[in-house]
């Protein structure tokens, strides 16, 4: 994994338990740097996985980092989702929501995405930094208000969201933006049921969308069992 000397690529290292930190920025505002500087004749390979989101921080001025992390932790800490959090992750971000493919334009963007979130939605994966953002700022105070969040806003959080534009955050036309999931659970239980089929069992995919533990998958295989119907169960694995 060791690069060779005077390698033309570069490694950066953060989001120490996958929160946003100080080495994260530098790698972001180093990737808005790069992308900023394409022209049309440019390529810009994407590649995006889960924990994307803390690992491209880069929150729009005057918001700090700090600031930033402590709205996550608090909205994490009061049950929000994986799409709320990314929702309000995106509002405050320069590269999040469609802000890398906007910094990147006009060289061509195309970006290989592998999902950790259920249903494979490209824009709350890593926070969309390639897929141009349709929450508007409504959406976000909607979120805040929900979670009695809304009288803890540090005052630049609430400069950044009044001055916000409500059209989607991005380029008015993604013509440049191609976005492919290569892996995810539909495709990973698809493969499974095929190599099963293959060796002669009957295959059951139960569901491509569970989350939390998987005990009711466990439960309903029982179930196919006690029928009679011993099938080989490719269930979703947990994610969020």
């Amino acid at each position: 994994m060791l690069l060779k000397p005077h390698s033309h690529v570069q490694v950066f290292e953060g989001a120490e338990d996958n929160l946003p930190d100080r080495d994260a920025l530098r790698a972001a505002l180093a990737i808005r740097q790069l992308a900023e500087g394409l022209t049309a004749d440019d390529l810009l390979l994407v590649l995006i996985s889960g924990g994307g989101s803390a690992l491209l921080p880069a929150p729009i001025p005057p918001v700090t980092l700090e600031e930033k992390q402590t709205l996550t932790r608090l909205l994490a800490a009061r049950g929000a989702t994986i799409q709320e959090l990314n929702t309000i992750r995106k509002a405050l971000s320069q590269l999040k929501g469609g802000g890398l493919a906007q910094a990147a334009y006009p060289a061509q963007v195309v970006s290989l995405i592998l999902s950790d979130v259920v249903g494979d939605p490209v824009e709350v994966i890593a926070s969309g930094p390639t897929v141009a953002s349709s929450h508007s700022v409504q959406d976000c105070l909607h979120i805040v208000n929900r979670y009695g969040l809304r009288a803890a806003l540090p005052r630049s959080v609430k400069t950044v969201l009044s001055r916000a534009d409500s059209d989607p955050h991005g380029p008015h036309t993604c013509g440049h933006v191609l976005n492919v999931i290569i892996g995810s659970n539909v495709l990973a239980l698809a493969e499974a049921q095929r190599q099963a089929e293959a060796l002669g069992y009957q295959a059951v995919v139960l569901s491509a969308a569970m989350q939390g533990w998987g005990t009711p998958a466990a439960h309903r295989n029982d179930r196919y069992q006690c029928h009679g119907h011993p099938p080989l169960v490719p269930a979703a694995s947990v994610m969020a």
